[in-house]
């Protein structure tokens, strides 16, 4: 199945052309990066995933993205809203309890990076980074030098690392917003009903729109949509 430079061809699902049921991603198909390679194989995953299921393989777009997808992954956990229907409910301007609405989240990460004033800094106090070394090989070694220039981190500095992460624009689970708001408007997403993006719920009737829970939100995952 090898071409002639060695490699295997792979089509726009990364279906070895020619092979049904053959799939293949990484190296293989083209030297590149780490983070290519995981692409293929996610695109790769879907294709297999409509082979087993005897499903066609769907053109693909010419950007082809990988974004979360709060409807499928709600689909996933059995929680898929429910068919609206005008004769099950009077809430037709808006609803904080109908199960045919999704409540509780917006996708900000396509259209907004969350600014450094969005963010509660009081819970970030400063931690240097922790830069890798460089083993770079002067005049004389670098004719047979085949080290890796960049050391790599330990394990432990890896997650030292990982943890000055400030979860910009993601929910971490403080439990400030349900802590300091006033009117008990905001409560905890029942386990049975949480899924990613929804580990908190608002009470409409309740909410008066204070902002507290915005202000104090370490993150800025909290937009009160005030036009701002």
């Amino acid at each position: 199945m090898a071409n002639d430079h060695g490699f295997i061809d792979a089509d726009q699902h990364y279906q070895v052309p020619g092979k049904p049921g053959h799939f293949v991603a990484g190296d293989i198909v083209r030297p590149h990066l780490l983070t290519t390679a995981i692409g293929q194989a996610s695109v790769a995953v879907e294709s297999i995933d409509h082979y087993f299921k005897h499903e066609d393989l769907h053109k693909r777009p010419k950007v082809d993205k990988h974004r979360f997808s709060l409807l499928n992954k709600l689909r996933e956990q059995g929680l898929e809203p429910i068919p609206f229907s005008e004769d099950v409910t009077d809430e037709l301007r808006g609803t904080s309890s109908g199960k045919w609405a999704v409540h509780n989240y917006e996708d900000r990460s396509a259209f907004e990076i969350i600014p450094s004033d969005k963010l509660f800094l009081g819970h970030f106090p400063f931690t240097p980074r922790l830069k890798r070394e460089e083993d770079v090989p002067d005049s004389e070694q670098v004719l047979g030098h085949f080290q890796e220039r960049m050391k790599g981190l330990s394990e432990e500095q890896a997650i030292e690392e990982a943890d000055r992460c400030m979860s910009c624009g993601m929910c971490f689970e403080c439990d400030n917003c349900v802590i300091y708001c006033p009117q008990d408007a905001i409560f905890r997403v029942k386990k049975d009903e949480a899924t990613m993006g929804r580990y908190v719920d608002t009470d409409y009737a309740k909410c008066v729109g204070c902002h507290i829970c915005a202000d104090v939100c370490p993150t800025g995952y909290i937009d009160m949509a005030m036009g701002e």
